[in-house]
């Protein structure tokens, strides 16, 4: 996929589509999680999960790689929101408190900034009772 060592180049003649086998959020993947976004406003998407056990990374917390492929899920939402799907380019990802497994969460995702074919966006995993357990950036490169 890459060219010349550049993601950009590589991503030139890419294009998205939804083949509804997204591990995240695709209705055809029987081992995936199926979540549904909500769209509060252009720019905005969210959605809500009871973490499985079987994510269980350390006991009884949730696997880091499962708390950022859920902000990074959401934040390309709120990219799909605004009409400029993409695909993640740089993902940072900051761990403020270990998530208990079976935890009920909410995911908030948003676009900052777009710029040319760069998408800027920030997100949060948030417990029912508001404790933020992990915040994130991402820049997503926009698919053609």
């Amino acid at each position: 996929m890459l060219r010349n060592g550049n993601w950009s180049n590589g991503m030139a003649d890419t294009k998205t589509r939804n083949d509804e086998r997204c591990f995240c959020c695709g209705s055809k993947n029987d081992r995936g999680l199926k979540l549904s976004f909500s769209y509060p406003e252009e720019g905005r998407a969210e959605t809500s999960l009871t973490i499985p056990e079987y994510f269980t990374g350390w006991e009884d917390l949730t696997h880091g790689g499962l708390i950022s492929m859920l902000l990074d899920e959401t934040m390309a939402h709120a990219c799909l929101s605004r009409g400029t799907p993409g695909v993640t380019a740089e993902l940072t990802v900051r761990f403020k408190k270990p998530l208990p497994v079976e935890s009920i969460v909410s995911v908030q995702g948003r676009t900052t900034e777009v710029r040319g074919r760069t998408a800027a966006t920030e997100g949060q995993i948030q417990g029912s009772d508001g404790t933020v357990y992990a915040t994130a950036r991402a820049k997503f490169f926009i698919s053609a």
